[in-house]
């Protein structure tokens, strides 16, 4: 039985290729990693200019990338937009070190004290794994990577709290509070004393005894805060903004 001719098929215009976007996001994560890097290290010091042509030319892309690299940054307070002037990379103050640690003590342990009851073995692996390897690459002087297993470790720790939104609040402030702790000279704890720290948070957590791992936790962002502080009110950190 005919039911009668097709109905015309509508041609859509082509979009962007799937290609084509994953190039185009790929350039973006590249631009801010790299500028958030060099944020962080002090390559680009407190109150600097970030100028569009300069950065394009450095990382080897237009200028889309780089905007949109510059407005990620912008929203991990890394960096500040003038009007008629630009972007700055985002001035660094005892305040606002201050400011990120109290936030930070106020969400981790709220994090600490959700995940602990939902911690599973596997969890407590991933964990305990990035504490041996934090305590293996300060041993071995590789900082970097210690410092990376310890971001790890706490994480691990955080992250079976469940909450998306707390997670990335908490990965915002670390970034902020990870450029206070590079520029500052001479402010990390001996090596073995801050992994001890980390062990005894994490043997409260493994114990599942939750307010022994808040009170580790407060006194070890607590104690960072005051050589942080220390470090900021005896050695003035100036910028040549010319």
């Amino acid at each position: 039985m005919s039911t009668g001719p097709e109905p015309p098929r509508i041609s859509r215009p082509a979009g962007p290729s799937s290609d084509g976007a994953a190039r185009a996001a790929s350039s973006v994560d590249r631009v801010q990693a790299a500028v958030r890097e060099k944020i962080l290290s002090g390559v680009y010091p407190p109150g600097s200019r970030l100028i569009l042509s300069r950065l394009a030319a450095e990382h080897g892309v237009s200028f889309i990338p780089i905007r949109e690299g510059l407005q990620r940054l912008e929203s991990e307070r890394l960096i500040e937009t003038e009007p008629h002037r630009g972007a700055r990379v985002a001035e660094i103050s005892i305040a606002d070190m201050r400011d990120i640690y109290e936030t930070r003590v106020v969400l981790e342990q709220h994090a600490v004290r959700t995940a602990i009851p939902k911690l599973t073995d596997e969890s407590l692996k991933v964990a305990g794994d990035a504490l041996d390897r934090m305590e293996e690459r300060f041993a071995a002087d590789r900082q970097a990577e210690a410092y990376q297993a310890h971001q790890a470790f706490h994480f691990a720790l955080y992250e079976p709290a469940g909450s998306a939104w707390t997670m990335h609040v908490i990965r915002l402030l670390w970034a902020s509070a990870e450029r206070y702790v590079r520029l500052a000279a001479g402010v990390r704890p001996a090596p073995a004393l801050f992994v001890a720290e980390h062990r005894e948070i994490f043997d409260a957590v493994v114990s599942r005894d939750v307010e022994a791992a808040v009170e580790s936790l407060i006194a070890n962002l607590r104690t960072t805060e005051k050589l942080l502080a220390a470090n900021y009110e005896s050695v003035p950190h100036r910028v040549d903004r010319g």
